[in-house]
């Protein structure tokens, strides 16, 4: 939902400062006649005369514009004119420097500001800013140049990848990339006491290393959604342009993985301090090992998003695992189209499924700095780590069920998705972030 038509109160920073001389004897400000490029109303001025014009003069430039008043502006002393005499243009060079006046200046319109990065893939992605470039409908999006104009992201939040690994040397992610400040690299020592000898990049639980490079791409590809470097003039732009991503590799470059190994590396996540894991896999068995691994990060503080599975069914009636746990700090994503309906493989069900997130054709990071489309509820489960990243940079003091609630509190309804999910509704930045009590005017 753009801000024009969101129910949050909406927060306008004016770069313009108005400067009103309100002493008789004071030096008139001469304001400059409209520029051309600016927009303002047509056929209407603010003007103020000076406290030693009186009401017959007033009255005679009211004539001369014939001009009829609208509100006045009483607390700045100003009155606020439609004039038919002339144009705005005439009016503003004509009266700028006349002895009755203190001032006059068009009605100037003012935009919300949207932030839109140098990155030359962004226009692809439609899930950030839809305008209907992949062929979907206009504004099926999560609303994320809005959102930029409060917060893009902050370093000090660490978001942890469950995945294949990560290609931390991608030229859209290396400076987003997490390493290991208790570790001095390559001097085979274990110099954090943590128990891994050399984890400066992060942990390979698949090969037992300490070397978490995606040998896969699938990894690197969720990672580019949650934090791609935003505005360094490269690819894409994630959801948090500032982050720190700690990858935790425990799917083989063949995309598989054991449940020992996803318990070591939720454990793994919990110990290193991570804010939220991103979890876009499953497929296994429940298992009380996983569940009891994800219920110690719940009382550590950390949120688990998970992607929802991509097995045309209700996991209501047939759940997968691990998004349908039920642990209070889940969260499963399905996967939305650019046309705003449910794509039919995605996962659904109202109990178990907690809102819908693009992921269908996403632009992202390869390995090799390359970038690549996927389509699937992997790809949809990132958005939603990106924004609980987003949320933390301006609002650090949040615990993982505020930042939880405020996710889904404020989701952009849904038709395809209301009897679908949990929430009814997709993930929505902008109603997120907008109208947090910590984000200053």
């Amino acid at each position: 939902m753009k801000r024009a038509t969101s129910a949050t109160p909406l927060i306008f920073v004016l770069l313009i400062s108005l400067f009103l001389v309100t002493s008789a004897n004071a030096q008139p400000q001469e304001p400059p006649p409209p520029q051309n490029g600016l927009e303002y109303v047509d056929g209407e001025v603010i003007i103020k005369f000076k406290k030693t014009t009186g009401p017959a003069q007033v009255s005679a430039v009211f004539s001369e514009l014939q001009a009829t008043a609208l509100q006045p502006l009483k607390f700045i002393g100003a009155q606020w004119w439609r004039i038919s005499g002339t144009t705005v243009e005439e009016a503003v060079s004509r009266y700028r420097n006349d002895p009755r006046v203190e001032y006059i200046e068009p009605n100037y319109i003012y935009h919300a500001f949207d932030t839109f990065p140098n990155d030359p893939r962004f226009d692809e992605l439609w899930g950030l800013h839809n305008t209907g470039q992949t062929g979907g409908i206009a504004d099926v999006d999560i609303d994320a140049p809005e959102a930029w104009d409060i917060a893009t992201g902050d370093h000090t939040v660490l978001v942890g990848v469950i995945d294949t690994g990560v290609d931390y040397t991608h030229e859209d992610l290396v400076d987003n990339m997490w390493t290991n400040p208790g570790e001095v690299p390559g001097n085979g020592v274990d110099d954090d006491g943590n128990g891994y000898v050399d984890d400066y990049h992060g942990w390979d639980f698949a090969y037992g290393d300490n070397d978490p490079m995606d040998g896969h791409s699938h990894g690197t590809h969720v990672s580019g959604t949650i934090g791609g470097v935003g505005n360094n003039g490269k690819g894409v732009a994630g959801v948090c342009w500032q982050v720190k991503i700690l990858p935790i590799k425990f799917l083989s470059d063949g995309g598989s993985g054991s449940t020992t190994n996803a318990v070591l590396s939720v454990e793994y996540a919990t110990m290193m301090g991570v804010k939220v894991t991103n979890n876009s896999w499953g497929g296994g068995a429940w298992s009380q090992a996983l569940k009891d691994a994800i219920s110690a990060a719940d009382s550590a503080g950390i949120l688990f998003i998970a992607s929802s599975g991509n097995d045309y069914t209700n996991t209501d009636i047939n759940p997968v695992y691990p998004a349908c746990y039920e642990v209070d700090n889940v969260i499963s994503v399905a996967n939305i189209m650019h046309d705003d309906q449910l794509r039919p493989s995605s996962n659904y069900g109202v109990v178990t499924v907690d809102l819908g997130a693009p992921g269908t054709d996403i632009l992202s990071t390869m390995p090799g700095n390359s970038y690549a489309t996927k389509s699937g509820t992997s790809m949809a489960s990132p958005h939603v780590v990106g924004a609980a990243a987003l949320l933390w940079s301006v609002a650090p003091s949040f615990t993982h069920y505020d930042v939880k609630d405020k996710i889904f509190s404020p989701v952009e309804p849904s038709v395809v998705l209301s009897n679908k999910t949990a929430t009814g509704g997709r993930l929505n930045l902008y109603n997120m972030l907008s109208g947090l009590d910590s984000i200053p005017p």
